[in-house]
């Protein structure tokens, strides 16, 4: 080890020393510079070669851009992940909405056109309450007209307030009879579609037909 310290202190006087290649025999390999030789070598000259420099800057630029690649590729991923979850929800969304209009109840030829469409939010489907909601009307009147026996469910007699209503269902308040002519004058709501529900999915949705002021035929309006 003394004779190689000697030689290459000899050489270095010299100008003859150029490389690592010239102290040892393993530089083919990329891992020459970490050889006792090469490491002794480089004691002796203070620093480090500038092939073993240029080595490592090449090596930590190689490093950089493959963990940067990595990053660009996974952000690319989620984004498009994130995307193709976008657009599934959307067309779940349209799904629905189509859905929610086909169930809707066609309109009836033989009524009268002066009615209104509301899109109203009722807390259940009970008669009292879609009845109530769609006409404006206090909760006591509609108690009242049950205890009097007002109120239809589909020309039938209401038995139960409570009683729950579906799509399609007419519910009628009878104001007065004119015998005479045979006729009913009464307020109607027509309960045409679900909409949905409220976002703490505690309330409905619901499109109400209603008419506030309605004559028709008394065959019309009662059905056994």
């Amino acid at each position: 080890m003394q004779s190689l310290s000697v030689q290459a202190l000899a050489l270095r006087q010299l100008g003859r020393l150029n490389s690592l290649q010239q102290l040892t025999p393993c530089h083919a390999s990329g891992l020459s510079m970490w050889c006792p030789r090469t490491l002794h070598a480089r004691q002796l000259w203070g620093s480090a070669t500038p092939q073993t420099a240029m080595w490592l800057r090449s090596w930590d630029t190689r490093q950089s851009w493959s963990l940067h690649q990595t990053r660009l590729k996974s952000t690319r991923k989620k984004g498009k992940q994130k995307a193709m979850q976008q657009e599934e929800e959307e067309e779940e969304q349209k799904d629905a909405e189509a859905s929610d209009y086909e169930d809707e109840l066609p309109d009836d030829p033989g009524l009268p056109k002066d009615y209104k469409d509301l899109e109203k939010t009722v807390q259940s489907l009970r008669f009292d309450l879609v009845l109530k909601t769609g006409l404006d009307i206090a909760r006591n009147g509609v108690e009242d007209a049950f205890y009097n026996l007002k109120l239809r469910l589909n020309g039938q007699k209401l038995t139960k307030k409570s009683k729950m209503v579906k799509v399609g269902d007419t519910l009628d308040l009878i104001l007065n009879e004119d015998k005479e002519m045979d006729t009913v004058l009464l307020k109607r709501v027509i309960f045409k579609k679900v909409v949905g529900e409220t976002k703490d999915a505690e309330k409905q949705r619901v499109i109400l037909r209603t008419w506030k002021h309605l004559q028709l035929p008394r065959q019309d309006v009662y059905k056994q």
